[in-house]
């Protein structure tokens, strides 16, 4: 114990040199802080996929998408089928929804989504991936039912104008006698919806979508008693292939029951490509301080080599000295640490964003990175697991880094020492 209280005297010997190498090593450490951030975020993003879309099944009219004005595939379920679906044991939860799709530009298109104030935001061409993050105005509320107000994916409020400044009077005409190479017109009125909130998924095709009301949506289409699609939400995924062929049985051969796919294909694809790069990024900013510790602390020996030599003079055994140099090796990574984290919780929300959107977003499948950033919480909080995992960072570089040092203290002999000093 005396020699390590010694090697943590010694830290304090030349305070430029302990400056010089806290920055040295703070700043992988900051590196490392921040790819465990994204890593993080990701992993949470897949996490909410999973606990929102594994234990759902989608059922639609059979070889038709549900779009009630999209040329050859506009057939749309029953409206008893939802009380059909209820009747089946470990059901949680059942989603009506219905859709149409509306002209942009060009050959693009937008989706108008009316579901059930409080239900699921399931996003992309086919609904399977959902939840997406409100970043302007409001979520829509049961006292919305009926009304003539949406939520819009930022993606298409970009197309309509629709800016957070906007909110409070910005509007999207439903016009539904245009049309479109896939999308026929339906002689009805043209509506205003009041846009109360702007949201962001992640997904390019899940951020064109305007999402109102289901009462409202039937009444500007004119389909009082359809739906397109129906979401089946299982107690847990142990039940779901039961409930999957129980549905089959009772629904028939004229609706089709679709299992998702969004968050397999979420975590194989962008799950795995942000993981590979930040473990690598990890093992650098480890690399890159085992470095500076390496040749600090073989400084230090060779600084010190008097005095080694005198210590063992004196009888003082090698594990004690080398108790003492690792000891230094440690509290020098400690220091270098707290910089790092200290920067971290000062700057790492908008660098951690920052390094994503530069470092990573080009290696991530297209169709994700473009809102991406959006939907994750990035965010630069540290936690007790991650104090934790910084002293062993901090233990374990300083063995890494010290293990040259300690043979050259192991080999020196009292006589060379004092000799060659």
């Amino acid at each position: 114990m005396g020699m390590a209280k010694f090697g943590f005297r010694n830290l304090f010997r030349s305070r430029l040199r302990l400056g010089v190498v806290a920055l040295l090593i703070g700043v992988p450490f900051f590196l490392l802080l921040t790819m465990q951030a994204i890593g993080d975020a990701v992993h949470r993003q897949t996490e909410l996929l999973k606990r929102t879309v594994d234990n759902t099944l989608q059922l639609r009219a059979r070889g038709s998408m549900g779009h009630v004005n999209m040329i050859g595939s506009s057939e749309v379920l029953s409206g008893d089928v939802p009380n059909t679906v209820k009747s089946i044991d470990h059901v949680r939860r059942v989603e009506p929804y219905l859709l149409a799709m509306t002209p942009t530009e060009g050959h693009n298109f937008a989706m108008i989504v009316g579901l059930e104030p409080g239900d699921t935001k399931r996003l992309e061409s086919h609904g399977e991936a959902g939840s997406p993050r409100i970043i302007a105005g409001r979520d829509l509320t049961p006292g919305d039912r009926g009304t003539d107000v949406g939520v819009i994916g930022q993606g298409l409020a970009r197309w309509a104008g629709v800016t957070p400044e906007s909110l409070d009077r910005a509007t999207v005409t439903l016009d539904l006698r245009r049309t479109h190479a896939a999308i026929f017109a339906l002689d009805r009125p043209a509506r205003s919806i009041r846009v109360v909130g702007i949201y962001a998924s992640g997904y390019v095709f899940g951020d064109l979508q305007l999402f109102i009301p289901l009462d409202t949506f039937r009444d500007v289409y004119g389909v009082p008693d359809k739906i397109s699609w129906l979401f089946v939400t299982a107690d847990s995924s142990e039940h779901l292939p039961a409930i999957e062929q129980k549905l089959r049985t009772l629904v028939g051969d004229a609706v089709d029951v679709i299992a998702p796919t969004a968050a397999a294909e979420f975590e194989q694809f962008t799950t795995r490509a942000v993981v590979r790069l930040t473990t690598s990024a990890t093992v650098l900013a480890a690399v890159l301080m085992v470095i500076v510790v390496f040749f600090v602390m073989l400084l230090i020996v060779r600084e010190r080599s008097w005095e080694i030599g005198t210590l063992k003079a004196i009888g003082a055994p090698n594990a004690g000295i080398v108790l003492g140099f690792l000891t230094e090796a440690v509290a020098l990574c400690a220091v270098g640490a707290m910089l790092g984290t200290a920067l971290f919780a000062a700057v790492g929300g908008p660098v951690t964003r920052r390094a994503f959107s530069l470092g990573i977003a080009p290696f991530i499948p297209p169709h994700y990175k473009d809102t991406l950033l959006e939907s994750l919480n990035l965010s630069a909080d540290l936690g007790p697991a991650t104090a934790g995992a910084l002293l062993g960072v901090c233990v374990a570089v300083a063995i890494a880094g010290s293990l040259w040092s300690v043979r050259q203290i192991v080999r020196l002999s009292p006589l060379e020492a004092i000799r060659d000093e």
